[in-house]
C-alpha cells in the first residue's frame, strides 16, 4: 500500500507502525519529486498522434511509486469523467491556495500539510486512471487528455505550496508514521452530516431558513464575524490580526468551544417555546449536544467556510 493510500485510509491503518525508517521514507519522497518534471514535460505534449501509446507506457512508469498506487481500484471512462467534471479546475486550485488561508499557521500547521498531501493524493491517483483508461479502448481521447493536463497544473499549485513550508519534511513524516494523526469523521459522525440539514450551504444560499440547524450555523456565523472584527477579542485568543483571522479563527481548535456553547441557549429558548406556560425548572432534564453531533456541525460548517465562502 502506498503511504498516501494508507496516510488516507483507516485510523486504524495510520497507526500501524511502519517499517521503513525516516530516510527511507523521505527517499520515497524524493523519488516521487523526481518524476514531476518527467510527467509535465510528457504530458504537455501529448496528443492524439502515433507517439501517444509510447508517451504513456513513460508515464506509467513514472506514476509506479511507493507514494500511492490504486491496486484494486476500478474507474469506468464515464464514471472518471464525471469524477473530474464535478467541481471545475478554477475551483480546484482556489482550494489548494484557500487551504494556505484556512491552515498555513503554526497551531495548524499539520492539519495544513494533511490537507495538501490529500489533494496531492487525489491528483495522483487521477492521473493514474486517466493514463489507464487512455491505455485502453475509450471514446473520449482528447477529453482524457485534457483532464491529464488539467491534474497536472493541480500538481504543481499543490507542490508549489509544499516548496515555502520550511519543515515539511518534519511534518510529512510524523504524519505518515501515525506520530500525529488528524482527526477526520468516523462511520457515526458522517451519519450524522447526512441526517443534518442537507449542509450548511444550502442554509447561506437561503434554501433554508428555519429549523434548529439554521438557527445554529447563522449564530455561529454571526459570532465568527463579531470576534474577528473586535480587535480586543481577537487578542485574547491569542490571535494576531491579518486579513485571513476569520479562517484562521474557525479552523482552530477554539471554534469547536464556540459552536458547542452557541447551541445550548438554542436548545433553551426553543423549550420555552414550546412549553410557554411551563417554568424552565419543570423542563424534562436534556441530554447534552453529543460530541459526534457538534463534531458533524463543526465539519460541515468549516467545510462551507473554507471552500465555498467567498
Amino acid at each position: 500500500m502506498g503511504l498516501l493510500n494508507r496516510l488516507f485510509g483507516s485510523t486504524e491503518s495510520i497507526a500501524k507502525e511502519i517499517e521503513a525508517d525516516d530516510e527511507q521514507l523521505l527517499e520515497q519522497w524524493k523519488d516521487y519529486l523526481g518524476t514531476v518534471l518527467k510527467k509535465r514535460v510528457i504530458i504537455e505534449k501529448l496528443s492524439l498522434d502515433v507517439r501517444l501509446n509510447d508517451d504513456l507506457k513513460e508515464l506509467k512508469l513514472l506514476l509506479i511509486l511507493e507514494l500511492t498506487n490504486i491496486h484494486g481500484e476500478e474507474k469506468e471512462e464515464s464514471e472518471l469523467i464525471s469524477d473530474l467534471e464535478s467541481l471545475e479546475h478554477s475551483k480546484k486550485v482556489r482550494r489548494v491556495h484557500r487551504l494556505e488561508q484556512c491552515l498555513g499557521y503554526a497551531e495548524t500547521r499539520y492539519e495544513y500539510v494533511h490537507g495538501l498531501l490529500h489533494q496531492l493524493h487525489s491528483v495522483l491517483r487521477h492521473q493514474m486512471h486517466l493514463v489507464e483508461r487512455l491505455h485502453k479502448d475509450h471514446k473520449h481521447t482528447e477529453k482524457l487528455i485534457s483532464h491529464l493536463k488539467s491534474q497536472s497544473e493541480l500538481e504543481a499549485e499543490v507542490l508549489g505550496k509544499v516548496e515555502k513550508i520550511e519543515t515539511f519534511h518534519e511534518l510529512f513524516l510524523a504524519l505518515v508514521k501515525g506520530e500525529h494523526i488528524i482527526k477526520t469523521m468516523d462511520a457515526r459522525e458522517g451519519r450524522l452530516i447526512k441526517r443534518m440539514q442537507r449542509g450548511v450551504s444550502k442554509i447561506f444560499s437561503q434554501e433554508i431558513s428555519e429549523g434548529i440547524t439554521y438557527e445554529w450555523a447563522m449564530t455561529v456565523f454571526n459570532a465568527v464575524q463579531d470576534i474577528v472584527m473586535d480587535h480586543e477579542a481577537i487578542l485574547a485568543r491569542g490571535l494576531d490580526p491579518h486579513p485571513n483571522i476569520d479562517f484562521e479563527f474557525v479552523n482552530r481548535p477554539g471554534f469547536v468551544d464556540l459552536a458547542r456553547s452557541s447551541v445550548v441557549p438554542l436548545r433553551l429558548k426553543r423549550d420555552r417555546e414550546r412549553h410557554p406556560d411551563d417554568s424552565v425548572f419543570s423542563f424534562p432534564k436534556r441530554k447534552e449536544v453529543s460530541e459526534e453531533m457538534i463534531n458533524a456541525f463543526v465539519h460541515m460548517f468549516r467545510e462551507w467556510y473554507n471552500h465555498e465562502r467567498d
